[in-house]
This record gives C-alpha cells, structure tokens and sequence, in this order.
C-alpha cells in the first residue's frame, strides 16, 4: 500500500520555480558511484536537473553542483560540511548562500537513514525536514514535515561497483504530490544515495 502524501501547509520551498504542479515521481539515475554524473527526470521523462561532481577525495567538502537540465543554470552545491565529525551536509546557492542544512542523525541503529534538514525557504523561515526510513533496509524513505508526509524516497536499482557492468550504479524514485519543491527533494534524494553508495545504508 502506497503512502499517502500530501502538499505541505505552508510551503516549504527551498527554490523558487521548482515546485510540483502535480503528483509526479522524479527518477534519479546515478550513473556512477561518486556522483559525477546523476540525472534526474519526471514522470513523463522530462529532464529536470543534473549532477556534476568531482572526486572522492578532493576536497573536504565534496562538492556537488545541481544544475537546471533544461534552463542549464546551477541551482545549488550539495556538500559536506569541512572537517566534521557529526556526518553534515550543506545546500548553498551558487554564491554561497546557505538554503539547507542537513544531519545524519542516526549511523548505527535500525533508524540508520534517519536525516534532520533545517530549509530556509523563500519565505524567510526556517523549517525542520525529516527523512525517515520505512524498515530496517530502508528501501523507502519518507520524508516529513511535521505530521505531512511531503514524499517518498525509494531505492529502485542498487548495483554494486565491479559487478554491475554496463547498468546504472543506482537508480531512485521520488513520489511527490502537487506543491511540493523538487529541488528540495533532489537533495533530500543526493543525501540517501550517498549514504546508500558509500555506507551501504
């Protein structure tokens, strides 16, 4: 049985420009392990936005740069705060604006990709996003605001590096109602992935 979703009351939009007119579902496709490359599109196969990313390693930060596929515009770097211990991530705008702050609350327990994110929306507020896991292998993600579920995050193709050949690293599907900011949930879903290629979560 599906989740029940629901459009959040008032918005949380991180972008402007980006919010859902309709229930969709956004496919994310990893197309390697250390997101160098990851697309992203909608329910009817439009282009929505894309990653680039540098090496594992190269930085502290492990910047990632979300671009508009279609406007071919960056919207935001999703990165790791520098030198930090508590396993956090930063969305800032291209000049270094910060949009979102996330943080990996519970590593080692049965929760174990269980996020806090604290989004500034356009508004001006501050709002506390969760992302929780539905069982153990976390498989599906919900993700909250408050009592609203806003979105479902589920791990659709997880194949292992030197053995998957030709196939994508990993594939996800984003279930949104209408009102909901996709670029949010894109990161929302650069956060599961990372902990699924990395820590195996």
């Amino acid at each position: 049985m599906e989740t029940s979703l629901q459009t959040p009351n008032p918005a949380v939009n991180m972008l402007s420009g980006y919010v859902s007119q309709q229930p969709t579902t956004m496919t994310v496709v990893c197309h390697d392990s250390i997101f160098k490359n990851v697309t992203a599109t909608d329910g009817a196969g439009k282009p929505l936005f894309r990653v680039e990313g540098s090496n594992f390693g190269a930085s502290w930060s492990w910047r990632r740069k979300v671009w508009d596929s279609v406007g071919d515009r960056r919207l935001f770097d999703f990165r790791h705060e520098s030198l930090d211990l508590k396993n956090r991530w930063v969305v800032e705008s291209p000049d270094g604006r910060k949009l979102c702050s996330l943080e990996h609350k519970k590593q080692l327990t049965r929760d174990h990709s269980a996020v806090d994110a604290t989004v500034r929306t356009d508004a001006g507020e501050q709002v506390l996003v969760v992302m929780r896991p539905n069982g153990h292998a976390a498989v599906t993600t919900t993700v909250s605001v408050g009592n609203t579920v806003i979105a479902t995050i589920q791990k659709v193709e997880d194949n292992s590096p030197g053995m998957r050949g030709d196939r994508e690293r990993s594939i996800w599907e984003a279930r949104v109602p209408a009102g909901v900011d996709l670029g949010l949930i894109m990161a929302m879903v650069l956060c599961r992935a990372e902990m699924g290629h990395v820590w195996k979560q």
